[in-house]
């Protein structure tokens, strides 16, 4: 299956998740071309980032469907249409009450903490993310802007990059003992510096450290792993010239 789950940039949720298992329940609208009614819709995870396990399945009826379970610790989960595997929206599942409306033009999650507080940000980042593609396009498709007008967009584009890594860096500084930190410095770890990228991984907790519960800690820690220990390719290069000389030698 495709990777689901370049997330569109920019959804970012708080957990607030304490130990012992607790219910949850999932009330989901959905109104999307390609759904409907006896469609089956299922709720699992990612493996790495690709593999996707169902773990639970509703069928759609009058535009609704539920779930309900219970969950020990706060995951990263999606909604899927079954039959096709094709990605609907994903959540923070974690105890409580969990409402889920799927539509064309946008999706919300909220009931709890975690995706009320992700359904906001979304919101935040969505007025200056709209109004930076709007004047992408114009700077590309515009052949009537003058020197003088695109310089203008530009400058505009690199003031609102800035304020949206801005608004991203104080989320994650403020959230990074969460689930939601976690998630959301994978998607931004490149506005950290790495000893800005180590302070945060140092404030993780053990229980967002468990494998059996996420791999976004470590997927983190590869990343700074990269940061740290860059690949020189300078003696490989080294080495083929190296090899092209003698077969150049050998062949005279």
């Amino acid at each position: 299956m495709k990777k689901l789950f370049s997330a569109i940039a920019l959804v970012a949720m708080l957990a607030s998740c304490g130990g012992g298992t607790k219910p949850y329940t999932i009330n989901g609208t959905v109104s999307i071309d390609g759904i409907a009614d006896g469609d089956t819709i299922s709720l699992g995870y990612s493996v790495d980032g690709s593999e996707y396990i169902p773990e639970s399945y509703a069928v759609v009826k009058d535009g609704k469907f539920q779930f309900n379970g219970e969950v020990e610790n706060c995951k990263l989960y999606y909604l899927v249409k079954h039959a096709t595997e094709e990605p609907l929206t994903m959540l923070f599942l974690e105890g409580g009450n969990i409402t889920a409306d799927i539509a064309n033009e946008k999706f919300s999650i909220t009931g709890t903490k975690s995706n009320d507080l992700s359904t906001e940000l979304q919101e935040a980042l969505s007025g200056p993310a709209g109004e930076m593609q709007e004047k992408q396009l114009q700077l590309y498709l515009d052949t009537t802007l003058t020197e003088e007008q695109r310089q203008a967009i530009i400058t505009e584009l690199q003031t609102t990059s800035e304020k949206l890594a801005g608004m991203a860096k104080e989320f994650i500084n403020g959230n990074i003992e969460t689930m939601a930190g976690l998630f959301m410095l994978i998607q931004c770890a490149d506005i950290f510096s790495n000893e800005e990228l180590s302070a945060l991984l140092d404030k993780v907790p053990e229980e967002n450290k468990d494998t059996t519960n996420n791999r976004l800690f470590y997927i983190l820690q590869e990343i700074q792993e990269q940061r740290n220990n860059p690949q020189d390719f300078s003696d490989y290069f080294k080495s083929m010239e190296t090899d092209s000389t003698a077969t150049e030698e050998s062949a005279k």
